[in-house]
């Protein structure tokens, strides 16, 4: 995935260049990552073990499912294809909130999406080595180690509204 073509931006998140994947910091620029955080309708979220051949964060739990954003893609539309590219759903998660990170890989900015469904998973085992929903108290509680800062930060902070989500699905 090294030749998958990025685009890179600044500091406000607006493009300047292009060029491969994971290069962005060689210019002093950013690159873009669509995550979505997956919930159902218990207020449970989807969380997953990164195999341990994975790049970045071997053998780490996470709750954003996502990846790099290419070249020409709006966050949304890379945030519908990594659903489907790594656990086979077709949803069209909404933007929560988006945020400069730093990451292994170099500054990035973060879109974080949020996507509800009750469809069964096609988990691409190359991407994701165990799955499971479990209530974000489970997943914040320590048990689940090492973990991907990034995705317990996010969830931390939407832990509040996939509780209100869960409330508001199960009255319907």
């Amino acid at each position: 995935m090294a030749d998958e073509l990025v685009d890179y931006v600044d500091a406000d998140d607006r493009p300047v260049a292009r060029g491969p994947r994971g290069r962005a910091v060689d210019q002093g620029l950013y690159y873009r990552v669509a995550a979505t955080v997956c919930g159902d309708r218990y207020g449970r979220v989807l969380v997953y073990r990164r195999p341990q051949w994975a790049p970045l964060f071997p053998g780490h739990h996470d709750v954003l499912v996502g990846g790099s954003v290419r070249a020409g893609e709006s966050y949304l539309q890379a945030a519908v294809r990594e659903l489907e590219e790594e656990i086979g759903v077709t949803a069209t998660p909404r933007e929560i909130f988006r945020s400069r990170q730093t990451s292994p890989a170099g500054p990035c900015w973060l879109t974080v999406h949020l996507a509800g469904f009750d469809s069964s998973l096609r988990v691409d085992r190359r991407e994701i080595a165990w799955c499971a929903f479990l209530p974000p108290e489970r997943v914040l509680d320590g048990t689940l180690h090492p973990f991907v800062p990034a995705g317990r930060a996010v969830l931390e902070r939407l832990t509040p509204l996939l509780r209100d989500q869960a409330r508001v699905a199960r009255r319907a």
